[in-house]
């Protein structure tokens, strides 16, 4: 090997060294300061969490907290926590943490009884329809959070009731649609 190829690969090495020494140097993030204290008080829970993401290493923990207090209204729940929810995903915004849309999206999953994925499709009806099966999917998938919104967290079944409403009609609109584009070709 000729002396300057040796010099080369062993400045190679070293650099991957150093930047290995680098790394392993770095200090560490304490993410104790993130963890929620074991408590089941909804009041206290949300004040926590409110707390913990002012703390910027703690923003991204902000799903397992979503997580943490959904379980927690569940055992509590009452029309006081949507108003809860609402100020948290307000405040996550603020923050920085989520956009104004994912807060949108987020709160309207649980609490809305009109369904987000059909709000955010395109307004051309047959082009929307070529994707049907996901589109009902979806809003499958939806349905069962608002159910976990309206009947647990919120206890309110009027509401969740105006959302299946909702889901059959747009179930019955969209076949209507549909057969109106099969047979507009």
């Amino acid at each position: 090997m000729k002396p300057i190829a040796k010099i080369i690969r062993a400045g190679g090495i070293v650099t991957f060294l150093l930047a290995v020494a680098a790394c392993s140097q770095q200090p560490r993030q304490d993410l104790s300061q993130c963890q929620l204290s074991g408590t089941n008080n909804i009041d206290r829970l949300f004040a926590e969490v409110s707390d913990k993401l002012k703390v910027p290493a703690c923003h991204y923990s902000f799903p397992r907290y979503r997580e943490r207090l959904l379980l927690a209204a569940k055992g509590s729940p009452g029309q006081e926590n949507e108003a809860r929810f609402a100020g948290l995903l307000r405040e996550s915004v603020d923050i920085g943490i989520i956009s104004k849309r994912q807060a949108q999206e987020t709160f309207s999953r649980y609490f809305d009884p009109e369904f987000y994925v059909v709000k955010v499709e395109p307004r051309s009806s047959c082009s929307s329809l070529r994707k049907k099966d996901a589109l009902y999917a979806a809003m499958r998938e939806e349905l069962a959070f608002k159910r976990e919104g309206m009947l647990e967290i919120l206890d309110d079944e009027a509401r969740f009731r105006q959302a299946q409403h909702h889901y059959n009609d747009l179930n019955m609109v969209f076949e209507a649609v549909s057969t109106a584009c099969e047979q507009s070709l």
